[in-house]
């Protein structure tokens, strides 16, 4: 079974932002482009996951009920399946905690646990945590495989400007809860301390390949057919060295997609570059 995605693109286009530890820009190219955002949208949801723990509507420690299943735009319930799957998710019933979801959807880019944290927290969520940055050209506005929600329009987008700046909110004080409610527990540091590890932990990197040994690093990649993405914060974030790159391909073979990601690193970070 596949799952329901974006049409192929038409051409080809690669589009680029670097950002420095202020947010400021340091190299564009077409950067607020809109592209089919793949699995990096799971930034995204992580961004609505962990600012709901700051504020206390979310326990990063509570135990959920593993599924494969999930209720789609039209109320009626679909199952991921296919080459798709993580094989090594928790099988359907046995226990799992949030924080563990949140580990597999960045780390392996797990679209279980993906669809499990969404639905934890609500697409609504994830709306507000991607409008406290202002940004935009980024909508998720359905579940990974909901091929009724596909059908009226729905889909997942974003920038390479938008996800440079997502990934900088994250692993920097950026990404905190703001409230207009009373939090039932004290603001502390560990979203962005769990954000910082769990994107050091990335199996499947991109823009890391280019990098030479010992460069302190996170990331998070995204690829369907034709689509191949990656965001990346270089350097200590919370240093003056800190930069992020996200860089976005469409129409591209990828192996043709690595090597032009592997050649901007080399031009825009000479200095960390293997």
């Amino acid at each position: 079974m596949s799952i329901p995605t974006a049409d192929a693109p038409d051409q080809v286009s690669l589009s680029h932002c670097l950002l420095d530890a202020e947010g400021s820009v340091l190299s564009s190219a077409d950067a607020e482009r809109p592209y089919y955002a793949a699995s990096t949208i799971k930034l995204h949801v992580m961004l609505a996951v962990l600012r709901a723990a700051d504020r206390g509507a979310v326990d990063l420690d509570d135990v959920v009920t593993s599924t494969r299943s999930f209720t789609g735009a039209d109320g009626t319930t679909f199952t991921l399946g296919g080459g798709h799957l993580d094989p090594t998710h928790p099988a359907d019933g046995e226990q799992v905690s949030v924080r563990e979801l949140l580990q597999r959807m960045v780390d392996r880019s797990s679209n279980e646990a993906t669809d499990h944290l969404v639905e934890l927290v609500g697409l609504d969520a994830v709306a507000e945590a991607i409008a406290s940055l202002n940004l935009q050209e980024t909508r998720v506005e359905r579940l990974i495989g909901d091929a009724s929600a596909l059908a009226t329009g729905a889909t997942n987008e974003t920038s390479a400007g938008d996800l440079a700046r997502t990934m900088r909110a994250l692993v920097q004080q950026d990404g905190r809860a703001e409230s207009t409610k009373e939090p039932t527990t004290e603001p502390t540091t560990e979203p962005v301390e769990l954000a910082r590890s769990v994107l050091r932990a990335q199996r499947i990197p991109v823009i890391a390949a280019a990098l030479a040994d010992g460069v302190d690093w996170g990331s998070k990649s995204g690829w369907v057919d034709g689509y191949r993405h990656d965001v990346a914060f270089v350097g200590d974030p919370d240093s003056a060295e800190l930069r992020v790159l996200a860089v976005m391909t469409a129409g591209l073979a990828p192996e043709a997609a690595d090597e032009k990601i592997a050649a901007l690193v080399r031009e825009l970070l000479p200095d960390v570059a293997a």
